[in-house]
């Protein structure tokens, strides 16, 4: 059905797009649906292989076989225009989406010659990937027109005659062309797209360090992190910030002589803590707390612990685990939940026990 709509593409038996003459591959995107969301006839491609190379936009099926019904591709020569990706709050809960309108035939197929028609190809990234990096490739590939160049290239090639053809490919095509030219450029982007990423990164973990200043100290000096990824978006608007990102901004920390850092309880939450905050100082409220003539008959819940620290009750059950592996509580598990108790077996002498 695919073949009724777009042109299709010739694979290797390896299952491998067979390249066109200065054709480069330039990125690739895994998990990749394309389709017509203004078309309902248009057929719709799930989960491929899409490449983009200075030329074309292939689709490949998931399980690429030598059989080319399924595989697809759109001329870059055809795309009248990319649209820029929508950052809204409804993108946040769908796959990320990339748009582009193509020139089409009367019938809607996408042609290599184009036609009067237009239709708007949607293509949903489902992979783990960057849609963003994809698509300045995207606009990089169709605004340098390689297509154009190797065009010219090939009718000048077929003029000079066969032998002569031959002889300048064998010659040419590993030190100059625009294959070579478009690599080389192709390099550099994602040396400077590195770099950049570099950058911003650590430009992030500095503005995460000051931000958290504040929060920590209403905290008593440590905060979960899932609190701090609440706090920073909502104050970011709509920049929103990925939880990966914002745990491998607080993970570079390490490398700045920042007075903020990352811990990680045993148990496996995590936490931002100031470096002047001090565990000793805590054990010491929470032995006070459990001193009381209550808690030493009842004992103490997570709730208690948090009204006394002012914290949130997840946090104070770390600090009384925390305490308890210390040696100065004791937990008595009941089906109403934890409670913890003085540890007085610390106080016994052992001498005097028989």
């Amino acid at each position: 059905m695919a073949g009724d709509f777009l042109p299709a593409a010739e694979l290797t038996a390896s299952g491998r797009p067979v390249l066109k003459s200065g054709e480069v591959e330039c990125s690739l995107l895994s998990a990749v649906d394309l389709l017509s969301e203004d078309n309902p006839t248009f057929p719709q491609l799930k989960s491929g292989l899409l490449i983009l190379t200075t030329h074309r936009l292939l689709w490949l099926p998931p399980e690429t076989t030598t059989r080319t019904e399924t595989s697809a591709f759109v001329p870059l020569s055809v795309v009248q225009h990319i649209f820029s990706a929508k950052k809204s709050i409804k993108s946040m809960f769908h796959s990320p989406r990339i748009r582009f309108q193509v020139s089409a035939t009367p019938e809607g197929r996408v042609a290599v010659s184009g036609g009067p028609k237009s239709v708007v190809i949607t293509l949903i990234v489902r992979g783990k990937t960057d849609p963003d990096s994809f698509l300045g490739k995207f606009w990089d590939a169709w605004r340098g027109r390689a297509w154009e160049a190797s065009g010219s290239e090939s009718g000048s090639r077929s003029e000079d005659g066969d032998g002569s053809t031959s002889e300048s490919l064998a010659l040419r095509a590993p030190v100059v062309g625009v294959a070579g030219i478009l690599r080389k450029e192709q390099e550099m982007w994602e040396s400077t797209d590195k770099s950049l990423q570099d950058a911003f990164q650590d430009l992030n973990a500095l503005m995460l360090a000051d931000f958290v200043k504040i929060p920590l100290e209403r905290a008593g000096g440590m905060i979960n992190l899932i609190d701090i990824y609440c706090l920073f978006n909502r104050a970011r608007g709509t920049e929103l910030i990925s939880p990966d990102d914002l745990l491998q901004a607080c993970s570079l920390w390490e490398k700045f002589d920042v007075s903020v850092m990352l811990r990680k309880f045993d148990s496996g939450v995590m936490v931002i803590q100031s470096k002047t905050h001090s565990d000793e100082e805590v054990f010491a409220r929470i032995k006070s707390l459990m001193m009381k003539p209550e808690a030493l008959q009842n004992g103490i819940s997570a709730s208690d612990g948090a009204m006394t620290l002012g914290v949130a009750p997840a946090m104070a059950k770390e600090y009384l685990l925390a305490a308890e592996g210390k040696g100065l509580l004791c937990r008595d598990v009941s089906p109403d939940g934890f409670r913890f108790y003085i540890n007085l077996f610390i106080e016994l002498n052992s001498d005097d026990i028989y």
